[in-house]
């Protein structure tokens, strides 16, 4: 499906979540456009990751809506808010790429045979077309001298790019980024967050939950600062973080500031 013409790529709108008693998530309106890429920020228990996983429908959300191309995401069209057969979900979801903390590879597994297994079983891809894919891409982020390897014998920063390149070739529509370094020893973050850009400067769409404030600073389109579930500023990163315009995102930033990430 094509995105329409001046329509978001993925868009958010009233997108409500509750965890109990707990509202995480306090409607949400939320535009992320094609070629772009948006950086959500704000403190522990802000609601970031829980939106990014709504994206996907990872967390089913109680009210709103999120369209991905234009199309419901998780519910019917018609209304009823009827959740779709688990195929068309699958279906959607298998248009978001998606990269946790924590790697996921298998570890049974070679680097090379974690990458073609996706487009091989869920795809249809012939093996060759796959490998060929998976060689490309693991080019890309700088492994195509580690095809034979087995997680194990990788370091963390080398296991998250094999699961970068793993959600690329299922040929997504966009990326979405969970907090990918914060597993990750401090030496090994530069070599994720290069890749990281790299895809930003490629157009390619992303939705990033991170607490690296350089990276949000250097490599964002729109930076989203959220606190208690809903989005307190949102815009430019140089308007974000050289003149914010409320207090709590002023006192997020001089935290950092204090520290070394900033």
């Amino acid at each position: 499906m094509s995105i329409e013409s001046g329509r978001a790529a993925i868009e958010l709108r009233g997108v409500s979540k509750r965890f109990g008693s707990v509202q995480v998530l306090n409607r949400v309106d939320l535009d992320v456009h094609r070629g772009k890429a948006v950086v959500l920020i704000g403190p522990s228990g802000s609601g970031k990751t829980t939106l990014l996983r709504c994206m996907n429908f990872l967390e089913e959300f109680e009210e709103g809506e999120i369209r991905i191309d234009g199309e419901p995401l998780g519910y019917s069209d018609d209304g009823t808010r009827r959740r779709r057969p688990e195929r068309e979900i699958a279906r959607q979801r298998a248009a978001l790429g998606m990269v946790f903390q924590s790697f996921n590879l298998f570890p049974h597994m070679t680097v090379l045979a974690n990458v073609t297994v996706g487009p091989v079983r869920i795809k249809g891809l012939p093996r060759s077309e796959a490998e060929a894919v998976a060689r490309e891409l693991l080019d890309r982020v700088g492994l195509g001298h580690k095809l034979d390897a087995y997680p194990g014998q990788l370091s963390g920063g080398q296991q998250q790019r094999v699961a970068i390149a793993r959600a690329l070739a299922m040929k997504p529509k966009a990326m979405l980024f969970d907090e990918v370094t914060s597993a990750l020893d401090p030496e090994l973050v530069g070599e994720v967050l290069a890749v990281m850009r790299q895809l930003a400067e490629s157009g390619m769409t992303m939705v990033i939950v991170t607490h690296e404030m350089a990276f949000a600073r250097d490599a964002a389109d729109q930076v989203v600062f959220m606190s208690g579930g809903s989005i307190v500023e949102a815009g430019p990163p140089d308007q974000l973080f050289h003149a914010p315009q409320t207090e709590r995102l002023q006192a997020f930033l001089r935290h950092f500031r204090e520290g070394y990430r900033l």
